[in-house]
């Protein structure tokens, strides 16, 4: 009997999008939303005063999640985006002058360069995924360029470059690195490397910087040659970079986590965004990477409550472990209206850096993290216990024995029951 085995989506690169996705940035100017900014949200130019964002990134999952190809991606979207008149040579507003000009708008080939682009930067986000993943056994990185008559001579000069995973190289030069750039980056193991070592570049070339200047900002950027203007950066270490931030706080002493959370520079959003990936993995029953996130730490009010009442915690960090994030996440869809909505689960880290309040459960000593759930009356919560010892895997690697504040059930309460001074301390805020 014949076998029939169809490839599996690329569900990192589908995250990668789906993140993007969650925070539309309408733009005139492809240089007004810039470089690790694209990390993080999902622009298209000349958007602004159009109503088709959601159509552009809906039609870029579709495709993403059905292998469809550029053709199939505009032929889908033409129709709506005529419909709404984002199409050909029309007279539009640009917001940063007050001025009208005849822009060109939806195309046949500025479709295909969205797409193109668009696609090269959630797989190479995808990859990057992978390479974190996997750099315990696959430490290192190799440039790898189209070696044909299209190829810039910048890249060519970088093909077969190798260099670890954590180098800042890569920063940078991390493909794509310009318009229609087909370079990619693949890891590699120590075996591979001394495998390959006779072509492998481990110096790479020197950079030769240009100016160029930003017309919409009028600021001047030294960019390397070989590197379109706006490419300069790596779509797929900004979140993760947010991961690396939080796992510190796991082993930080609670002053210094509290202090990091504290800064304004916290990466609370993107942390969000890979938070919610991993929820979402969890939730479709799919193999995660580890078992325990840290999504946050007490701040300075909350350590200072504890001192006075004698319980001075071990640790600063707030985690979600594997188990308790499946229940709520199951709570959420069975129990509609009566749990935390699915949603507001997924923004964990973000709820946690702005509550509505914090709060002290006298008679069942644990934290209450309380926040607003829009359209209802209530609040939701998330009930923190105070230095809990688990095993986890909280990064890649072995099962540890860790103490950390852990949340471990979240819900719905109405405010008057808050309000019972008896049964809560109100460390923070209001409810």
């Amino acid at each position: 009997m014949a076998v029939h085995l169809e490839a599996l989506p690329p569900f990192d690169a589908i995250r990668a999008l789906e993140a993007r996705g969650k925070r539309l940035a309408p733009s005139f100017a492809y240089q007004d939303v810039w470089e690790e900014e694209h990390a993080a949200q999902f622009t298209v130019a000349k958007s602004t005063g159009f109503d088709i964002l959601q159509d552009i990134h809906g039609g870029l999952l579709s495709a993403l999640k059905e292998g469809k190809t550029g053709r199939e991606f505009a032929a889908g979207l033409r129709p709506l985006l005529e419909a709404k008149g984002w199409w050909g040579r029309q007279p539009v507003l640009d917001p940063a002058t007050g001025e009208t000009v005849s822009a060109q708008l939806g195309s046949p080939r500025r479709l295909d360069t969205i797409f193109d682009a668009n696609m090269r930067v959630s797989y190479a986000a995808g990859h990057w995924a992978q390479f974190e993943r996997t750099k315990a056994t696959r430490p290192y990185l190799r440039y790898v360029a189209v070696m044909d008559g299209r190829t810039r001579p910048e890249h060519a000069a970088r093909h077969n470059l190798c260099l670890r995973v954590d180098d800042p190289y890569w920063d940078v030069w991390a493909p794509p690195c310009g318009w229609s750039c087909r370079c990619t980056l693949q890891s590699m193991s120590e075996r591979d490397v001394e495998r390959m070592r006779g072509v492998l570049i481990f110096k790479p070339p020197p950079d030769r910087d240009r100016d160029w200047t930003n017309h919409r900002t009028g600021e001047v950027i030294r960019v390397p040659e070989g590197i379109d203007p706006g490419w300069g950066h790596n779509p797929g270490r900004a979140g993760h970079q947010a991961v690396l931030a939080a796992d510190k706080l796991v082993a930080a002493p609670p002053a210094l986590a509290a202090t990091a959370v504290a800064d304004p520079a916290w990466p609370a959003q993107r942390l969000a965004d890979e938070f919610g990936a991993w929820m979402d993995a969890l939730d479709s029953g799919r193999r995660v990477n580890r078992s325990l996130w840290p999504v946050g730490a007490l701040d300075r009010e909350t350590l200072a409550f504890l001192g006075r009442i004698g319980e001075p915690p071990q640790s600063g960090a707030i985690t979600v472990q594997q188990g308790p994030a499946t229940h709520m996440m199951r709570d959420s869809k069975r129990m509609r209206g009566a749990a935390v909505p699915a949603a507001l689960l997924r923004r964990i880290p973000e709820l946690l850096a702005r509550p509505r309040a914090v709060l002290f459960d006298k008679r069942n000593p644990a934290l209450l993290y309380v926040f607003d759930v829009p359209g209802d009356d209530r609040l939701g919560k998330l009930v923190v216990r105070i230095d809990y010892m688990t095993k986890a895997r909280h990064k890649i690697g072995p099962t540890a024995r860790i103490t950390t504040n852990a949340i471990r059930t979240a819900g719905m309460v109405a405010r008057d029951i808050l309000e019972d001074q008896t049964a809560y301390d109100v460390i923070s805020g209001s409810v």
